[in-house]
């Protein structure tokens, strides 16, 4: 499980410095990026699939229970007390961010999506902290 976990995590990290390295500090520079600017939306449906991969990873592996979509994942963690209420509502939130990004992409508003990037990978961040520590305490899963 633990080498998983560690390559998606590094997936994951590539993704937001991608990200930070190619965000504009502008809307105004957003707006004019074309394909660029798909390309942010890219590595952040990337990313948010590598944190939920890595949450599947962890309910599969510790047999925490059948799951039917990423909802029951998380709900499933935090049953189990693996994830506390706020970790639980950011992903969530960000299950919801990746079906708009896959599904509902052209309901993406650049402007709002622009002005809470820095909020969406902070919640990416609180994930990997908690990747971390998980892995941190988890040791003796090591296959």
């Amino acid at each position: 499980m633990g080498d998983k976990i560690r390559h998606k995590k590094e997936l994951i990290d590539m993704s937001l410095k991608i990200i930070r390295e190619n965000l504009p500090g502008s809307l105004e520079s957003f707006l004019k990026m074309g394909l660029k600017k798909d390309g942010i939306y890219k590595q952040l449906e990337f990313a948010l699939q590598n944190v939920l991969d890595i949450c599947n990873e962890i309910n599969s592996t510790l047999e925490l229970g059948i799951v039917v979509g990423y909802e029951d994942i998380v709900g499933n963690l935090h049953k189990a007390k693996i994830i506390d209420d706020s970790l639980k509502e950011k992903l969530e939130f960000l299950i919801q961010l990746r079906e708009v990004l896959i599904y509902n992409y052209d309901l993406i508003q650049d402007e709002i999506a622009f002005k809470n990037m820095p909020e969406y990978l902070a919640m990416i961040e609180d994930f990997l902290a908690f990747t971390q520590r998980f892995l941190e305490g988890q040791k003796w899963l090591e296959s």
